[in-house]
């Protein structure tokens, strides 16, 4: 964290505030786009926010800094975005539809909301904005009487070959039940490499390539999907993660709340 901030300056906000929300999409701007590579279309690059139709119908959970408000600055130096099934029915879906096939929760909207655009401020990644984002997401999921998260998670390049034990892994150990196993869409579908074709340690390494984020919601009971679709624009290899909250324990909770991974940037 930036040395002239405390955890004491730090605040947790939720909603739809126009002002946010701009701010959380500069912050997206300058992680996805100018630290993680991400393709900016002119529009976007002039702008320097990453924006997309879905910002306007989702809740925006940030962190601010106090003090850079007090200076004058947005100060917001976390987000997650944050959008429920119903509210999705209601327009164009979820986002992570556009890569992965929902059917099988189409019964289920009303209990699953989707996590997304999660980053965080390379001056602010020593866990403590983490801990306050989950926090948020953890009084939504009950104040909103939700039962399942999911949404993309990215895991760093777009050369499936150099990921293939990362992939393999995710597939070995991390697969999905069949009820709750969303699967690629067919146009994107990229098969996870069996488990076989590796040797153990290089299996091994593929579970230390996984995203910080990505790795606490698999401690926490996440699963993934069936297959990987890689997003060119944004530089990754995305599976779908899905994460049913009788998976958690409170046990799990209090873990997140302590030792949230210090470097989680995106998902």
């Amino acid at each position: 964290m930036d040395a002239s901030c405390s955890a004491t300056d730090l605040e947790l906000r939720l909603g739809q505030d126009p002002l946010l929300a701009r701010a959380a999409q500069a912050l997206r701007y300058r992680v996805f786009y100018e630290e993680l590579g991400a393709e900016a279309d002119p529009a976007t690059r002039s702008a320097g926010r990453d924006t997309d139709a879905y910002d306007a119908i989702a809740d925006h959970l940030v962190v601010i800094d106090r003090t850079r408000m007090a200076a004058g600055e947005p100060g917001v130096v976390g987000c997650y975005r944050l959008l429920r099934g119903t509210v999705a029915a209601r327009h164009q879906g979820l986002y992570t539809a556009s890569e992965f096939d929902l059917g099988l929760f189409a019964d289920r909207l009303p209990q699953v909301v989707e996590l997304g655009r999660a980053c965080v401020d390379p001056a602010y990644r020593n866990g403590a904005v983490m801990q306050l984002l989950w926090r948020g997401v953890a009084q939504y999921l009950e104040r909103h009487g939700l039962s399942v998260m999911l949404g993309c998670a990215s895991l760093p390049g777009t050369d499936t070959v150099a990921l293939g034990p990362a992939l393999a892994y995710l597939g070995a150990h991390h697969l999905a039940p069949p009820d709750l196993r969303p699967s690629a869409l067919p146009d994107r579908h990229v098969t996870l490499p069996a488990a076989e074709t590796f040797t153990p340690i290089e299996l091994q390494r593929g579970k230390a390539m996984l995203p910080p984020l990505l790795k606490a919601y698999l401690r926490m009971g996440g699963v993934i999907g069936d297959g990987a679709v890689v997003d060119h624009l944004f530089n990754t290899v995305d599976v779908c993660l899905v994460l049913p909250t009788d998976r958690l324990k409170d046990r799990y909770l209090r873990h997140l709340a302590t030792r949230a991974p210090s470097d989680a940037v995106a998902a």
